[in-house]
């Protein structure tokens, strides 16, 4: 016969039974779908398997042309000399708004000086390059200006006129220094004077002459300016911020007969300021690979500003059948990872796939989508960032692979390229599949389905 110390003892020991096995069943009923099928480690009792052993094609490519209108960040400058890239330079078109409909000077106006301004935000290359600038007005009774209801690219160009407003030379591309503006200091800021007395005089011209009744007059007379690099040894591009509402603009200073220290700002019209970009590849890396391309290359060359950008094919993609996709990763290495020199590596890169049916590149569902189950942001999850100590950008695709493998895309490949390549001008030149060493990698984690 029991005792009623054993008796209490049983009780307890069923109690604690029937407390675990409640959770299971529960822990079962609700397990989460996405570490079922994303998660499970390479070891465990779902039998998932590994494999990185792809062949990878991968060559140079011209990369087309860029929107660039509506920009947040501006380049302008040369980069020059280079071996590896050539030579690229970026030029600028802008356009400028009224402050206001029907915006009018008082009759006593006199305008003391008139300026184009852009803040300084960095410089890529020669910090200690500089510069000669040419402002030339762009004809506004050409059919070939700019409307701001279209989407421009940076490629296209715009009808001049012949004479410029003005010439800057000797601009140094670090602008480190703030500016005095009328007793007030400014954040550092590219600031070109325009000195065209004609010109300066028909701004107060064109006040009673119906030019500053709406914007569309106002670019019928004044179309916007184009800014362009005339110096050959310039080595550089410098950064500017596109849509400061205080500083970027045609910033006009002028006075009454009875007020003085007056200004207004004409800011850039953000779908009518548009950066052309141009590169010449002769001589350089770039050509020689583009021309002797095996399309299964040692290196791949990748610029910013519309230059060069890799395309990649990995056959081996089509043999998957009937798997979950746990895990899938496709790391890029550079080069030179520990580069000090003018022109240093990005800091990310972007990876995109290619649609041969309509011969477009579209977003991966990772970038897009970020993780679920931590709900960190898409940036991060997606990756592309570089690691600092050895120089790799590494992507996850697990997503994008899973909709490949199921039949939801076709296997037509990968654009690698600069990330923003309207804003970016960095470069960087990466392992190809066929490098003797540290070659694109792509590792998946998968199980197979039963």
């Amino acid at each position: 016969m029991k005792s009623n110390f054993e008796i209490r003892m049983l009780n307890f020991s069923k109690k604690i039974i029937g407390l675990f096995l409640l959770v299971y069943v529960l822990a079962s009923c609700n397990q989460n779908p996405y570490l079922a099928t994303h998660l499970a480690p390479s070891s465990d009792n779902l039998n998932a398997s590994q494999t990185d052993t792809f062949q990878i094609y991968a060559h140079t490519i011209y990369h087309d042309s860029v929107p660039t209108y509506n920009l947040g960040v501006l380049t302008l400058g040369e980069l020059s000399n280079n071996a590896l890239f050539g030579t690229m330079t970026s030029s600028i078109y802008a356009q400028f708004n009224l402050p206001e409909n029907q915006f009018s000077f008082d009759a006593t106006t006199t305008i003391d000086s008139v300026f184009i301004t852009f803040p300084y935000l960095g410089t890529y290359g020669d910090t200690l390059s500089r510069m000669d600038l040419s402002i030339t007005p762009i004809d506004a009774a050409s059919a070939n200006k700019i409307n701001d209801d279209r989407v421009y690219y940076s490629n296209d160009n715009f009808a001049i006129k012949s004479s410029p407003l003005a010439t800057m030379n000797n601009v140094l591309l670090k602008l480190k220094d703030s500016v005095m503006v009328y007793g007030k200091r400014q954040t550092p800021q590219l600031r070109i004077p325009i000195t065209n007395a004609a010109f300066i005089q028909s701004l107060k011209i064109q006040d009673i002459n119906g030019a500053y009744l709406n914007s569309t007059n106002f670019h019928n007379f004044f179309n916007g300016v184009y800014i362009n690099v005339t110096s050959s040894n310039t080595n550089g591009i410098m950064q500017l911020n596109a849509s400061d509402p205080s500083n970027s603009g045609l910033q006009i200073y002028y006075h009454t007969a009875t007020a003085d220290s007056l200004s207004v700002l004409f800011a850039a019209n953000a779908n009518g300021t548009v950066n052309h970009f141009s590169h010449n590849f002769s001589g350089s890396k770039v050509l020689q690979q583009i021309n002797n391309s095996t399309g299964n290359d040692t290196v791949v060359y990748l610029s910013g500003l519309a230059g060069v950008r890799g395309k990649l094919y990995i056959p081996g993609l089509s043999n998957f059948k009937n798997v979950m996709i746990n895990k899938a990763t496709l790391t890029f290495y550079d080069v030179n990872p520990a580069y000090t020199g003018l022109f240093g590596p990005p800091t990310n890169l972007l990876l995109s796939r290619y649609d041969a049916s309509t011969n477009l590149e579209y977003s991966l569902e990772d970038l897009s989508e970020g993780s679920p189950l931590y709900g960190v942001s898409s940036t991060v999850y997606f990756g592309g960032v570089r690691n600092t100590v050895d120089g790799s950008y590494t992507f996850n695709i697990a997503r994008y692979l899973q909709k490949l493998v199921n039949g939801t895309y076709s296997n037509n490949g990968f654009f690698i390229e600069m990330n923003n390549a309207a804003e970016s001008p960095y470069q960087v030149v990466i392992r190809g599949g066929n490098s003797f060493s540290k070659k694109i990698k792509l590792k998946i984690v998968y199980t197979k389905i039963r």
